[in-house]
């Protein structure tokens, strides 16, 4: 028992490992300290390249927006009836006459079928009136259901 409290008192004894030791333990915290600050800056920096990155790219995307519009309103421009119409003049067509439009006729030629709707009129429809103001009359009195023709 005595050679380890005599091994005790030699540490004791070494003021100089305890100053090792304590420097030891300050030297890690600071090189943890050191990782942990170069790894903010890291992904600090990161980061801010991102941020300008992107703020290029965003004003990029409104030159090109402005660029598209721009050309949109050039075509728009170019498209338009009148220019069409003088550019059409400059190259020496001029529009037809009626006499020179020729329609073929096909026959036998499918026709898509339109549904009529026809509403059953009276016989007092039918027949014009005088006058709009009779006209009114009479479509007052048949929406209403007097007698068409009928004075009030």
């Amino acid at each position: 028992m005595e050679a380890t409290a005599q091994i005790f008192r030699v540490f004791k004894q070494a003021p100089w490992r305890q100053q090792t030791q304590v420097l030891a333990g300050l030297s890690i915290g600071l090189m943890i300290l050191l990782v942990v600050g170069g790894l903010y800056l890291a992904v600090a920096s990161r980061a801010g390249n991102a941020g300008r990155d992107l703020q290029s790219l965003e004003r990029q995307k409104t030159e090109l927006s402005l660029e598209n519009d721009r050309l949109r309103k050039g075509l728009a421009d170019l498209r338009s009836m009148n220019r069409m119409a003088a550019r059409a003049l400059e190259l020496g067509f001029a529009p037809a006459l009626p006499e020179q439009i020729h329609y073929v006729a096909v026959p036998d030629y499918p026709q898509t079928q339109t549904a009529a709707v026809t509403m059953a009129a009276p016989a007092a429809a039918t027949a014009p009136s005088a006058s709009p103001l009779a006209w009114l009359r009479d479509t007052f009195d048949q929406v209403f259901g007097a007698e068409p023709g009928g004075g009030g």
